[in-house]
């Protein structure tokens, strides 16, 4: 485990803050683990746990999915409770870090409606995670707690996890050291004319070998590549090289480290030196990334970023031609978080859901990022990832951005 008990502490206090804030007695947050990674990283942030079965469990409303889900109920001011539904002898919860762990072997759904009725909780409770329990668990949980109103309140979380801490910054240090490593040996190995599946092998074993993880390492060339942000194939790489010359997008992300999120992205031609139209696409794109990059500080908002990339991607023909239209630029936690990057100002965000303008803050781990079409030459992405500082940001994902 990285980081001490009195770390898990300090985000407990975080969170029952937000509670308050949003006049919270009761919290419970759901994982779905075992072979995916929705919300695996509130509970992990929360209680170092994580549910690791295959996540192929027949549907069952007798039995539920208890190798699949799991949930942490938190009451303001007291240690959470971690909820499972398998017998505590049946899985190793010797690291876990949370004040009690329940376990309702019989059916998780049902056990834990009874738990929550016996303990008298009744009345707003918030819920996390409401965009991933399944409808049929969902029902089953709501038709036995008729005294509780679900409060799904997906972003409670974002303001506890903003600021990461200085045991966090450390992971991330590590993680960015180590997807650099994988990220350089994907983009060379591409640019040597290997097919996307040898190149990702070459990454995945980088990172594995560190004790590291994946979501997904995504290499994207070919015809389709001006159509769509990531590759249609089923893992994000094939056994086809790319022909000699082609653009090829390498990205990787997921949670490189402790379960903390990356995706740093890069784009090389294959096999030969970039012609003089696809080295200007490429400069071109780089530009905008890094000139939103270094304008980040503490006290700019995501929609003056925005403003600028907008002024810089004039520049290099994004409003002339049809363009992938993604974020510029996002938060990184145990998810992908807000703080949403526009292209130019954006649209209104009263409710402050995208984040455009919320300033940014020391502490704070961002990604700017840019997708650039130029007809006829092809697409190019880049991606940085880095830490917000006092007084600009510390660069994590190091591999060069133009090879060759």
């Amino acid at each position: 485990m990285s980081f001490p008990e009195s770390e898990y502490h300090e985000r407990w206090e975080r969170v029952w803050k937000a509670m308050q804030r949003r006049g919270y007695e009761w919290l419970l947050i759901w994982q779905r683990g075992a072979g995916a990674y929705d919300r695996v990283g509130d509970v992990y942030w929360l209680t170092h746990f994580i549910m690791n079965g295959s996540g192929q469990d027949p549907a069952s409303e007798e039995f539920g999915a208890p190798y699949t889900f799991s949930a942490v109920l938190i009451r303001q001011g007291r240690e959470p409770e971690l909820h499972l539904g398998l017998p505590e002898g049946e899985i190793d919860l010797s690291g876990v870090v949370c004040g009690r762990i329940v376990s309702h072997p019989e059916n998780l759904m049902h056990g834990l409606a009874r738990y929550l009725a016996g303990a008298g909780i009744e009345g707003r409770v918030g819920l996390i995670g409401d965009d991933l329990l399944p409808g049929m668990y969902d029902r089953q949980l709501r038709r036995a707690t008729p005294q509780i109103e679900w409060c799904s309140d997906e972003t409670l979380l974002l303001e506890p996890q903003r600021i990461k801490s200085a045991a966090e910054l450390e992971v991330y240090r590590r993680a960015g050291a180590l997807v650099t490593e994988a990220m350089t040996a994907l983009v060379t190995a591409l640019r040597a004319g290997e097919s996307s599946a040898e190149a990702g092998a070459r990454a995945a074993s980088i990172l594995v070998r560190s004790g590291g993880g994946y979501h997904r390492i995504d290499v994207h060339h070919g015809s389709d590549a001006e159509r769509t942000v990531v590759s249609q194939n089923l893992y994000g790489y094939d056994t086809v090289a790319p022909s000699r010359g082609e653009l090829a997008r390498a990205w990787i992300f997921g949670p490189i480290l402790e379960g903390y999120w990356m995706d740093p992205g890069r784009t090389v031609t294959c096999g030969a030196e970039p012609t003089a139209v696809q080295r200007r696409l490429l400069e071109g794109t780089v530009e905008v990334v890094e000139g939103v990059m270094r304008a980040m500080r503490p006290g700019v908002t995501p929609r003056q970023l925005g403003v600028l990339a907008e002024q810089l991607a004039r520049r290099h023909g994004y409003f002339e031609h049809p363009q992938l239209r993604v974020p510029l630029g996002h938060g990184l936690s145990t998810n992908f978080i807000p703080y949403m990057i526009p292209m130019g100002p954006g649209e209104p965000d009263p409710s402050g859901t995208l984040g455009y303008d919320l300033p940014l803050e020391a502490g704070m781990v961002m990604a700017s990022e840019l997708f650039l079409t130029h007809p006829g030459v092809g697409t190019a992405g880049f991606e940085q990832n880095m830490i917000v500082t006092a007084d600009g940001c510390e660069l994590l994902t190091r591999t060069p951005m133009l090879l060759g």
